[in-house]
């Protein structure tokens, strides 16, 4: 499918009010450029769907690449590029036209259900998947130091657990503590991308951003919790040239 402007998302976890997804699906995705529109449905037939609309061609495939299989609320992400073209965008460039309302007559509608009823299920057809034209494009640097650092696979359907890591770089003689301090995040980083990664290990509750500054705190359910995600994610590379410092918060 050609690349365009627009990315269909789907997979997402239902239970989330649609609200809420397209504000969290908002924070991570602008981190890749500009945004005109996230579309997410209430219907039953559109849940766990989304499309988002970039400025830029450039910015959709670059999210695509990174985002693919990236675990968004204990779901991992299937994306791919939409089919057609958004309305929002064919109006910014002259081409929308406008579709024609269908008219279903009462008993054209009895006869589809009744033969819909009679036929076996089809498979429901999959957008997620990028182009498959030549070799699988190599992994993005931030979808393989997720992989590398936390054990994620874009392919697997379950949680990520945690994965052997590097020794830790921070106060290795500070005191355990069930709160993490996270030092060197990157300024476009947002509370919804830090939760992310952080709840891909056993006891997360939450992070807590400070606003102005480049750190953050992120609280476990037990000091041992807290411990394992300091190994996993010690050194992780928010982008190329930023790596996460983890230590334990002071008491």
């Amino acid at each position: 499918m050609a690349a365009n402007q627009t990315l269909y998302v789907n997979n997402l976890n239902d239970k989330i009010n649609v609200e809420t997804m397209k504000k969290s699906l908002k924070e991570v995705f602008a981190a890749f450029g500009g945004i005109i529109d996230i579309v997410a449905m209430k219907s039953l037939k559109r849940r766990g769907q989304a499309w988002i609309i970039f400025k830029e061609t450039s910015a959709a495939t670059n999210s695509l690449k990174s985002l693919q299989g990236f675990p968004f609320y204990n779901k991992p992400m299937r994306i791919g590029y939409s089919r057609s073209k958004s309305d929002v965008v064919a109006k910014a460039d002259g081409t929308y036209v406008e579709r024609p309302k269908k008219i279903v007559k009462r008993e054209d509608l009895r006869k589809a259900k009744a033969a819909s009823a009679a036929a076996p299920a089809a498979p429901a057809p999959s957008f997620a998947a990028p182009p498959a034209a030549g070799p699988a494009a190599a992994p993005s640097i931030v979808q393989k130091n997720i992989q590398d650092r936390i054990g994620w696979n874009p392919n697997q359907t379950a949680a990520p657990v945690a994965a052997a890591a590097p020794k830790t770089m921070g106060n290795v003689n500070a005191e355990p503590n069930k709160t993490l301090f996270v030092e060197n995040l990157p300024v476009e980083s947002t509370e919804t991308m830090m939760s992310m990664l952080f709840r891909q290990y056993p006891g997360f509750q939450e992070v807590r951003t400070i606003p102005g500054r480049n750190v953050a705190f992120v609280d476990y359910q037990n000091e041992y919790q807290a411990g394992m995600a300091m190994q996993g994610l010690q050194g992780f590379a928010m982008t190329p040239e930023v790596k996460l410092l983890l230590t334990y918060a002071k008491k």
